[in-house]
């Protein structure tokens, strides 16, 4: 999910992927792979579900084949039961919301948080559980709290098989259950206005991982409850859902519409496919205004494109089409052609703005604007570029959110910031002033900001957390944002800067293709990261993701004096005993001699070899290599010459992390400090813009 609310790029480095004629596609228009299988298909659904808007109920019926991936029996099934999360305030979301200090636009200060009316709470309750044609299961459904001792949260639950489901076998269960849609809250809900989101809304199986996968010794459930700070984590199937709705709704979901009929009762029905995802989510408005088209571009196979928009936003329809093309262009040459034969992009309306900026398997949903910023509304493309970029760390391969979510929003992040820099996305606070305060005063707060610009604002204060931790493990929404957005992004261009542009395009090549569809962890990062760049980088691993030190290098003032000539005696330079008297210089006949010096500190904990670039004021320029443990080094520099004295002292290397971007550079006569610190309040000012924007527009 985006947290808007935050040098070339490498499109010029990467060689096209073809000629002129498309890639062929994997899938064809039904949403069926064309070919063997991408996924191993671990898990199938076919779903039929109703949703009653006059109540807000919605009910389903569902028919769901698992295979047992490991070498043992399996007698006992973990499912997830998201919506009981806002079932009632006792629930492990809304404690962790509580001890967080809330979410997204809610804040959990109060008293009396949350505060929902008897109607606005939602649950979700399975009715009947049994094995196709056979035994009925239900009586045998307990609820589980894998994670803390809550025992009254009822998002996860297990049912005991009269049969254990042998390796390799496979069992199919029928299930029934009701729901009913709660008030829009982070990635689901209704509003008042009639739009539905509905993610995480069905009985979904948990992932059995087989050994060696995330450590695993025997074969074990990963099934955890829903949490504040947490995404989620599901194994690849196949997804065939029917959606009866009023006829009047207008509908996007996962995957390919294959069929739709309307039913005597004013209702219609949609079917949707698509093999080869992990989760399915969907929407429905009468309010939606529908925007279709195609992406086509050499080398790349198509993509059929939807856009659903609140008609209060459609004047955002177009830059809603048009980032979502640049971003399947970007990201298909830079990783992997995206195989999916279509994607659905929803702007929710102003009342279901909780609901946007959310990911699932060709749907996201995205940010709708009344008068979009021109040429290119910075919320708007920088939210459809990251929604849609999960759709490859998050999409194709499938990590686990609930405990590394910096393997997806973190990477994701880095890529959002090369997609904003290639198509030259830039943040003005000008365009988030309505309209007729935007013609009179925005020229005062003009800026021109890019991404940039806006990472360097980035840093903070010595980390509470490493970035590698489970999601319901930080201390606070700050500290979980920082870790799993901000600072991973950071470091990965850290990363960057350390093993080269053209290597890190490699490493995220390497990356895709060896993992889609494979669920990796970390550690597989690391490894492809080792691997491509030829060098064994464990140290960068441990300090900045397993760590929690603080970086913080600093260039003191440059001092300079004019010195008088040698004075004393001095030998022949080669070892010999004859000493030579010298004499202070000749004014008029001999070049000044300036002496230069300034002392480079290392502030924080974490020790990093730096470089030290010093310019002359001649223009010339040399790098010395400090290696950073000592916390100080003085440099000194003696040359001859009228413009022989320092210009600046720059540090380079991996100062992306360093957390007081302000005290990294020094100019004689004029202290970078000053500057550079209004800099990053400018900077500041743009990011809290931007999540205002992305909160309340």
């Amino acid at each position: 999910m985006t947290r808007v609310l935050s040098l070339l790029l490498l499109l010029g480095q990467v060689p096209a992927l073809a000629a002129e004629s498309p890639a062929p596609p994997a899938f064809d228009k039904q949403g069926r792979t064309l070919g063997p299988p991408l996924s191993e298909r671990v898990t199938d659904y076919e779903i039929d579900a109703r949703l009653d808007p006059s109540t807000h109920a919605l009910t389903g019926q569902e028919t769901v084949t698992w295979r047992n991936r490991s070498a043992e029996p399996q007698a006992t099934l973990w499912f997830h039961l998201y919506w009981n999360a806002f079932k009632n305030d006792r629930s492990t979301f809304y404690r962790d919301s509580k001890a967080m200090g809330g979410i997204r636009n809610e804040d959990a200060n109060s008293p009396s948080y949350p505060e929902r009316k008897k109607d606005e709470w939602g649950y979700s309750n399975v009715k009947a559980l049994r094995v196709k044609g056979g035994a009925d299961l239900l009586p045998t459904l307990r609820f589980e709290h894998p994670d803390d001792d809550n025992a009254e949260d009822q998002t996860v639950f297990t049912v005991t098989l009269p049969e254990p489901v042998p390796p390799g076998g496979q069992v199919t269960l029928e299930l029934e259950w009701e729901a009913r849609v709660p008030k829009v809250i982070l990635r689901a809900g209704r509003t008042d206005s009639g739009f539905y989101l509905m993610g995480q809304w069905f009985p979904k199986l948990g992932v059995l991982e087989v050994p060696p996968e995330g450590g695993a010794t025997s074969p074990r459930w990963n099934c955890h409850q829903y949490h504040a700070a947490s995404e989620f984590y599901a194994d690849f199937g196949t997804y065939d859902v029917r959606l009866t709705v009023p006829q009047a709704m207008k509908v996007g979901a996962t995957g390919v519409l294959v069929d739709r009929r309307e039913n005597p009762d004013g209702t219609q029905t949609l079917r949707y496919h698509q093999d080869d995802v992990h989760d399915f989510a969907w929407t429905a408005s009468e309010r939606f205004e529908v925007l279709e088209d195609v992406f086509r571009s050499p080398g790349l196979p198509e993509v059929g494109l939807t856009v659903l928009v609140d008609r209060n936003h459609l004047r955002s329809g177009p830059q809603l089409m048009a980032s979502a093309k640049a971003s399947i262009e970007h990201f298909g040459r830079w990783w992997s052609p995206w195989p999916y034969s279509h994607l659905t992009v929803v702007a929710p309306p102003t009342d279901g703005t909780p609901a946007g900026g959310m990911e699932y398997p060709t749907f996201i949903t995205a940010v709708g604007r009344a008068e979009p910023g021109e040429p290119k509304d910075f919320i708007i493309w920088q939210t459809v570029a990251h929604e849609f970029g999960h759709n490859y760390w998050q999409g194709l391969l499938a990590s686990n959110e609930f405990e590394e979510p910096w393997l997806d929003e973190g990477i994701n992040s880095y890529g959002t910031y090369k997609l904003c820099l290639a198509e030259d996305v830039r943040a003005n606070p000008a365009d988030f002033l309505p309209s007729p305060l935007r013609g009179w005063v925005g020229p005062l707060f003009a800026q021109d900001w890019d991404e940039r610009d806006r990472m360097r604002g980035m840093s903070g204060l010595r980390e509470n957390s490493p970035i590698i931790q489970a999601s319901w493990q930080y201390r606070s929404r700050g500290d979980y944002f920082r870790n799993a957005y901000s600072r991973p992004q950071l470091t990965l261009f850290a990363l960057e800067q350390l093993v080269g542009e053209e290597t890190m395009a490699r490493i995220m090549r390497t990356y895709v293709e060896r993992w889609k569809f494979r669920h990796p962890r970390g550690e597989d990062f690391f490894a492809v990261v080792n691997e491509v760049s030829g060098q064994d980088l464990g140290w960068f691993f441990d300090t900045f993701f397993r760590g929690t030190g603080a970086l913080d290098y600093a260039v003191g003032p440059i001092e300079c004096e004019e010195r008088a000539g040698k004075k004393g005696l001095f030998d022949d330079g080669k070892g010999g005993v004859l000493l030579v008297e010298r004499e202070p210089r000749d004014a008029a006949k001999d070049e000044p001699v300036k002496r230069c010096e300034v002392q480079v500190s290392r502030l924080g904990d974490i020790r990093i070899p730096v470089d030290v670039r010093v310019t002359f004021a001649d223009g010339s320029s040399l790098v010395e290599r400090w290696n950073g443990q000592e916390r100080w080094k003085r440099l000194s520099f003696e040359r001859t010459g009228k413009d022989a004295g320092l210009k600046q002292v720059e540090l380079h290397g991996v100062n992306a992390l360093d957390i007081q971007p302000a005290n990294n550079s020094q100019t004689k006569d004029l202290s970078g400090h000053v500057a550079v610190s209004l800099f990053g309040w400018t900077t500041y000012v743009s990011q809290m813009l931007s999540t205002a924007a992305s909160l309340f527009l």
